[in-house]
């Protein structure tokens, strides 16, 4: 018997030949639902000062912002000082979503930022699907929301599904999400016990800071293989 499956039944709590290998968010019968357990104010209320030390060393800017009106306006003012890193137009693509749209980016931003939005079809016809690769490569920044944001170590949590195309937060130089301070959990756990209790989607991405590497005689470089900027707005979270 492989040494490394019992490792990994034991932690899960299943055995061999009992019908739940093939669970990935298996539970045995004393598993406590983290999502459903309650959380001390005391660990809630340390959260945000977990996600600031973790950002310093990720090189991720985080944004505490009071209200959506705040983002709005605080994004709007980020989005008009940066520059694309690619040629001069200047373009927004962000996902669909009434967290995103309450921001009423387009009428705070200058008149030379378009803003595009992600279409909210099941599938496109092949010249669609290349108008849209077109539209998220020519934009300098990508705006998404985040299914969660994990405190212990920065990371947000997005899931697939209509007018959330991956690329969005993958191709443009500068990645922003925007986050209610309400979808912050303590760990990854937590995360993974809420998505039990849940229909899954058809991914999910996992995002610790921008994209990063040190391939290359071991010098950290942002943006080879990725956003090389992340912004990550936290709404409603206490100051």
């Amino acid at each position: 018997m492989n040494p490394i499956i019992e490792r990994v039944r034991k932690a899960l709590g299943v055995q061999a030949g009992d019908g739940r290998e093939r669970i990935v968010f298996a539970k045995s019968e004393g598993f406590v639902n983290c999502a459903e357990a309650p959380v001390a104010a005391e660990e809630r209320a340390g959260w945000m000062d977990g996600i600031r030390a973790e950002a310093k060393a990720l090189n991720l800017q985080v944004h505490e912002c009071p209200d959506l009106a705040a983002c709005g306006a605080a994004i709007a003012a980020l989005a008009a000082e940066r520059s694309p890193e690619w040629g001069t137009v200047k373009q927004i693509m962000r996902w669909s979503d009434p967290l995103l749209e309450s921001l009423e980016l387009e009428k705070l931003l200058p008149a030379d930022i378009a803003v595009k939005v992600v279409p909210e079809a099941d599938s496109f016809a092949e010249s669609a699907r290349e108008d849209f690769r077109r539209e998220v490569i020519a934009s300098y920044i990508g705006i998404t929301t985040a299914d969660y944001l994990l405190a212990d170590t920065a990371s947000i949590v997005l899931l697939g599904g209509k007018g959330r195309a991956r690329s969005v937060s993958l191709v443009p130089s500068i990645h922003i999400a925007v986050v209610p301070a309400g979808r912050i959990v303590g760990s990854y756990r937590r995360m993974l016990s809420s998505l039990n209790a849940r229909t899954l989607p058809s991914h999910a991405t996992v995002i610790t800071g921008p994209s990063k590497t040190a391939d290359i005689e071991a010098t950290l470089v942002h943006g080879a293989h990725g956003p090389r900027e992340m912004h990550l707005f936290v709404v409603g979270a206490a100051q």
